[in-house]
């Protein structure tokens, strides 16, 4: 084929020259001669077969890369093959972000803070089988560790310590604790209940609240003294983001003011915009849920408390309760701490602590972002706000991303399978935002445990809203524990 091309081109070759002659001899003779229609031909002959001899030359190019390309391909499946051969768990596929966007952390933790819970008894079932305790706790425990400075993938400057604190009933269920690197602290009620002054007191305290005196088990976190902070939570309760910003501030009694402080105060969402302490001892949030609007003295929230250890503290809780001057109707001191569920525990004597004993060392957090109930701001009868302020923020219209802390009160506890029947539309989008969160992080425990022991998990059978319950709630059965030992 390329012989003829050579050919066909050394012809054409000719009748241009004898062409150009013809060409040459017109303008000197100054008389036109025609050009013969043969050599015409002949050149269009000429680029014709020149433009197949390049096409298919190229052709044989793209072929021949074609090739390299298709060995290369083999190569590193074979290489994938091998690899997954070996492997004991599923290989997923990672995203690489670059490096610049990654914010840098000190290999070194900027101190340790003790996060602590409370069991007063076995639960329900009074057996280690309950899943508030290995379901509420395993989760929880996983999500402050994913909010943590141990966690290579957070942002956090904090390492932190499990901590909790059972009482001698339940310490025939606290081995789930141990085994899920809690610290376990057997300890009785701070305080002999028949000692009590106060004959009202002494006569309540053991049959009101959720756990009667039993619930004073929270004041160990005063005691915890190894610790600058901590942070005491009920087991239904779900870290999503670091808590750095109120630790950073309390932290600020050991430092000294910084702009990291500085920083930290203006990012810290507060109830009523109230200004934040120079030093602050506790942060806390109120439960409006359980007073009527316009109540002086509203209760803390017992499931969300972060405090400064001490002492000092813990033994003038005791004293306080000890003296017994809670009124009916009046509580506290007689000035109003009370009235409301839980005011003979936690709720109440905080309060009264916080707000009347120690005014001005504690801050009261924006509910709608830290310790997160999903409540609605107004009193469904008379459509007043809660709070007692004319106008009120609505916390169901908080964006999941901006939560830092959850507590699932009237969202139902996640390990039921709530659909969340009889309550408005609004609480019931974020309850089902916040429940996936929370089998979001119980997948990944699960998943993180099984790549741990070599295990292989099967994908969960569950169909019951599997966008937010992750396959581990059934259409009927309900729930399907986790399923790797700890």
């Amino acid at each position: 084929f390329f012989f003829f091309c050579a050919m066909a081109m050394a012809k054409t070759n000719n009748s241009v020259k004898s062409t150009l002659l013809q060409w040459r001899q017109s303008i000197h003779s100054n008389s036109p001669r025609k050009i013969r229609a043969s050599t015409f031909r002949n050149v269009l002959l000429a680029l014709t077969v020149l433009s197949i001899a390049l096409w298919l030359r190229f052709a044989l190019l793209m072929d021949s890369a074609g090739d390299d390309r298709r060995t290369n391909y083999s190569q590193d499946q074979a290489k994938i093959s091998t690899i997954s051969k070996n492997a004991k768990v599923p290989q997923h596929k990672k995203q690489t972000i670059p490096q610049n966007l990654i914010p840098k952390k000190s290999s070194t933790p900027k101190a340790t803070v003790a996060y602590a819970v409370s069991l007063t008894s076995c639960g329900h079932t009074g057996s280690r089988s309950d899943p508030n305790l290995h379901e509420g706790a395993a989760v929880l425990q996983h999500s402050i560790y994913l909010s943590s400075h141990s966690n290579p993938a957070s942002t956090s400057k904090y390492a932190h310590k499990l901590f909790a604190f059972v009482h001698p009933e339940a310490g025939k269920c606290s081995d789930i604790f141990s085994r899920l690197g809690y610290e376990v602290q057997i300890h009785d009620t701070p305080f002999n209940v028949s000692d009590i002054r106060g004959q009202f007191l002494k006569e309540h305290i053991v049959k009101s609240g959720c756990c009667g005196e039993k619930e004073y088990l929270k004041l160990y976190a005063y005691t915890l003294l190894d610790y600058p902070i901590v942070v005491h939570l009920d087991l239904d309760s779900l870290v999503l983001k670091p808590l750095d910003d109120l630790f950073d501030v309390m932290m600020e009694s050991v430092d000294g003011l910084t702009d990291e402080g500085a920083v930290a105060r203006s990012r810290i969402p507060v109830m009523f915009a109230e200004p934040i302490p120079k030093q602050v001892d506790a942060f806390f949030t109120r439960d409006y849920n359980m007073i009527n609007p316009g109540h002086k003295h509203v209760g803390v929230q017992g499931g969300f408390l972060v405090v400064r250890p001490s002492l000092a503290a813990f033994e003038e809780y005791v004293s306080i309760v000890l003296e017994g001057n809670f009124k009916q109707g009046n509580g506290w001191g007689a000035k109003g701490y009370g009235g409301y569920f839980g005011a003979q525990q936690i709720q109440g004597i905080c309060s009264y602590y916080y707000d009347y004993k120690h005014p001005g060392t504690a801050v009261e957090l924006n509910r709608c972002y830290y310790n997160a109930m999903v409540d609605s701001p107004r009193q469904e009868s008379s459509n007043k706000c809660r709070d007692g302020r004319p106008t009120c923020q609505d916390c169901r219209e908080t964006p999941v991303d901006q939560i830092k802390s959850v507590h699932f009160t009237l969202c139902q506890k996640p390990w039921n399978c709530p659909q969340w029947t009889g309550l408005s539309d609004a609480t019931k989008q974020l309850c089902r935002s916040l429940h996936a969160e929370w089998f979001r992080i119980r997948d990944d425990l699960e998943k993180s445990i099984a790549i741990k022991h070599g295990a292989v998990l099967s994908k969960p059978s569950g169909q019951l809203m599997p966008e937010v319950f992750h396959g581990y709630c059934k259409e009927r059965g309900g729930y399907i524990p986790i399923r790797v030992n700890y």
